[in-house]
C-alpha cells in the first residue's frame, strides 16, 4: 500500500532546468535529543541533503527552509535555523539560504512560504514521499505550484521470500500507522479548507 501511495522518485538527471527555489519542509530533526551542540536528524534528513546536492549541481538557485516548532512549549533553536546552519556547513552560500521559521504544520509551511516567494519564479518542493500529496496540495492552494521532489521513502521492493510472506512484521504495522495518520491529516485538511 505504501508503494501505491508514495509518488515515484525524481532522478537528478531528469531535472533539466535550474529552479529558482528549493522549498524544504522541516520536521526532520530531533531538537530535544542531546547532545545539543549538533543537528540530530531523523529519517527525513534526505529533504535537506537532496536540496543541497541539487544546489551544488546547479539545479536550484536558492533554498527556502520552512519550519518553526511543532510543539506548544518550545525552547531552543528553531529547526529551520539549525538546517540553515547545516546547509552553510555543507557549502551552500549564505546568500542562497532563506528561512521561514514561524510555521508549525504543513498548512502554515505553505501559507507563510507563499508570502516570501515571488509567484512567477519556479520552485521544487522537498518533503517525505508519503507526505507529498498533502504538502503539494497546500502549496497549490496558496497559488504556488512547485514541482515535487519526494524523499525518504518508506516503500520499497517487495520480496516474495518465505520469511517476508510468513513472518509477521512490526515494521508493517508501523507503515500502516504512518499511512493512516497521513490519510487522517489529508481528510482534516480538506474539511478545514487548507487544500
Amino acid at each position: 500500500m505504501m508503494n501505491l501511495w508514495e509518488p515515484p522518485p525524481v532522478t537528478y538527471t531528469s531535472i533539466d532546468q535550474a529552479y529558482d527555489w528549493a522549498i524544504v519542509l522541516a520536521g526532520i530533526t530531533e531538537p530535544n535529543r542531546p547532545p545539543y551542540d549538533r543537528v540530530q536528524f531523523n529519517k527525513g534528513a534526505d529533504r535537506i541533503v537532496h536540496a543541497i546536492q541539487l544546489y551544488h549541481l546547479g539545479k536550484v538557485k536558492k533554498i527556502l527552509i520552512s519550519g518553526g516548532s511543532g510543539t506548544l512549549t518550545f525552547e531552543g533553536v528553531k529547526e529551520s535555523h539549525a538546517l540553515a546552519d547545516f546547509a552553510r556547513m555543507c557549502g551552500v552560500d549564505s546568500s542562497a539560504i532563506y528561512i521561514e521559521d514561524q510555521s508549525r504544520n504543513t498548512h502554515e509551511n505553505a501559507s507563510f512560504s507563499a508570502t516570501l516567494l515571488p509567484p512567477n519564479e519556479t520552485s521544487i518542493l522537498f518533503t517525505s514521499a508519503f507526505h507529498m500529496r498533502r504538502a503539494k496540495a497546500c502549496f497549490e492552494k496558496t497559488g504556488l505550484y512547485p514541482d515535487a521532489f519526494p524523499t525518504d521513502y518508506y516503500g520499497g521492493q517487495i520480496r516474495a521470500t518465505p520469511d517476508a510472506l510468513l513472518i509477521p512484521s512490526v515494521y508493517s504495522l508501523q507503515l500502516w500507522s504512518i499511512l493512516i495518520k497521513e490519510w487522517m491529516g489529508l481528510t482534516a485538511y480538506r474539511l478545514a479548507g487548507y487544500i
